[in-house]
């Protein structure tokens, strides 16, 4: 539930009818948080801000990115009492000025579970450059069941000076194609302080909350730090808490090793 290009040292049964008025609510919620301010939006400027990515739910290049970026990473999490590790090789790139995709296979240990592809768009700029929005598309596949698994989320990002900045995403994960099962609501925001030009320290919060389905909740929030290595590798690291419907919480380490070429 992530530049310099970016700075990178950087959250899955059945609807009813009774639940569709649900979703249509928080679809209609989400897009009218977006609506107002993309209206006063400029198209992609030459110069975008440039705003960290979250490490957990990382961006596929920041916003703004420039065609022809490219970046191969993996990323690790590792719940510390209790669980498998959950870890992901990712090939990142810029295939047009502001527009990305990314494909990724995560693994349980050293089982794959998934085949994942995303695609990511920037929609333009604003607030004299310190604003940029976009939107992403996430696709799983389950490798042992086949089931599918589609999100669609509104990404916006703001640069308060050469120090603060945020990002933000909002959108929905529905399961299944012919047959539509559960859905959930997805949220994350971070905030981000430069510390220099190679070191940022993070605050994530990511909330996977379920709307039409068995009504669960994860969430979890994970202070963070990216560091910059060379001129095309860095390291973010983090150490969390995450919370979890009918469980304790528990403190959970990340990890993401980053090289761009």
């Amino acid at each position: 539930m992530p530049p310099r290009s970016k700075r990178k040292v950087r959250a899955r049964p059945a609807l009813t009818a009774g639940r569709g008025s649900t979703r249509s609510r928080a679809v209609a919620a989400i897009l009218s948080a977006a609506l107002p301010t993309a209206a006063g939006a400029e198209p992609l400027a030459a110069e975008s801000p440039r705003i960290p990515e979250p490490m957990v739910f990382d961006l596929l290049r920041p916003l703004g990115a420039r065609a022809g970026e490219r970046e191969v990473n993996v990323f690790t999490l590792r719940p510390l009492s209790r669980g498998a590790t959950d870890w992901a090789p990712e090939l990142e790139y810029a295939y047009a000025d502001g527009q990305s995709l990314e494909l990724e296979l995560p693994f349980e240990d050293g089982r794959l579970t998934q085949f994942k592809f995303a695609l990511q768009g920037t929609f333009g700029t604003g607030a004299d450059g310190r604003w940029i929005h976009g939107w992403q598309y996430i696709g799983q596949v389950e490798r042992g069941s086949g089931s599918v698994r589609n999100a669609l989320l509104y990404i916006s990002g703001y640069r308060f000076d050469g120090r603060w900045s945020m990002l933000s995403m909002a959108g929905l994960r529905q399961v299944g194609l012919r047959q539509l099962g559960p859905t959930a609501l997805l949220l994350n925001h971070s905030v981000f302080y430069d510390v220099d030009p190679d070191t940022v320290l993070g605050l994530e919060f990511n909330l996977r909350q379920d709307i039409a389905g068995d009504d669960r909740t994860r969430a979890l929030v994970m202070p963070q730090i990216h560091r910059r290595l060379t001129e095309r590798t860095s390291i973010q690291a983090g150490l969390g808490v995450e919370f979890q419907t009918d469980r304790d919480a528990g403190l959970v380490a990340a990890m993401r090793v980053i090289r761009e070429f």
